[in-house]
């Protein structure tokens, strides 16, 4: 490994954490952050606020400290610690990327899988390398604005508008059991059995007598958070959506719609 290409892997891997780190602050200062409530790292729950910590120490410390081997072995610590976290969240909506609606999957924890490795290699290799602290920093500024703009890309591209004109009932629908259902809730202040605009909108429980009748009119919700929209004189033409941010999503597409209708 030459010194051009540990810069560029540190720098990297920097910018990442420095990236994500932003993101999620950004996402909890706008109380759009879906974090799991359970266990997070193995059996273990971590806070936003310490992951936020830690990758905010560990930048400041790979962007300060001039050997290259003790920054990459921190380095790779750090992403066989998301290694670990990924293949406890695998499937389940977590914002690690302040991003709603993104699932954790193959493609994040090989990804970190092979940063690790690699960071790793490059801390027990026994060449003498510098690797330019100013040049790592500028890296990791490029790698932090590259993925900020993707993710605010992502967000825009991935926006939801519901054109359902000729539904008059929208149903959240959470379950008692799911991470992102309790995010949701604290995030729209609202609870199961809660209505919003006369009756038109209402949060029931996946359980439900009304959810048990969209089900016997072929309604097929299998995911949750869900929302169902629906027109009550035909139960079998509705719009389901599942995920956090799809329901955050329709849920203000649907309220600024009903709000032009009443004006």
């Amino acid at each position: 490994m030459n010194s051009l290409f540990i810069t560029l892997l540190i720098g990297g891997a920097t910018g990442v954490l420095l990236g994500t780190a932003g993101a999620k602050i950004w996402a909890a200062a706008r109380t759009r952050l879906a974090w799991p409530e359970g266990a997070n790292f193995l059996r273990f729950h971590l806070s936003s606020n310490f992951v936020i910590a830690a990758e905010i120490v560990v930048s400041a410390i790979a962007l300060a400290v001039p050997g290259y081997r003790i920054v990459s072995l921190l380095l790779a610590i750090i992403y066989a610690g998301f290694v670990v976290g990924a293949t406890t969240l695998k499937g389940q909506e977590c914002g690690c990327f302040g991003i709603e609606g993104m699932k954790v999957g193959s493609v994040h924890i090989w990804g970190c899988a092979l940063t690790a490795a690699v960071l790793l290699a490059s801390a027990a290799g026994n060449e003498e390398i510098t690797s330019p602290r100013l040049l790592r920093l500028v890296v990791a500024l490029a790698s932090a604005v590259v993925m900020t703009v993707a993710m605010q890309l992502w967000n825009r591209l991935t926006r939801i508008e519901v054109d359902d004109t000729n539904h008059d009932q929208l149903f959240i629908i959470l379950s008692p059991t799911c991470t992102a259902c309790s995010a949701l809730k604290v995030m729209e202040n609202h609870d199961v059995n809660d209505s919003e605009l006369d009756g038109t909108i209402l949060w029931v429980d996946r359980d439900s007598e009304q959810i048990a009748s969209l089900r016997e009119a072929g309604v097929d919700v299998r995911a949750y958070p869900a929302v169902v929209s629906m027109s009550s004189a035909d139960p079998s033409n509705a719009h389901v959506q599942s995920g956090l941010r799809e329901c955050r999503e329709v849920l203000q597409s649907w309220r600024t719609q009903r709000l032009a209708l009443q004006a």
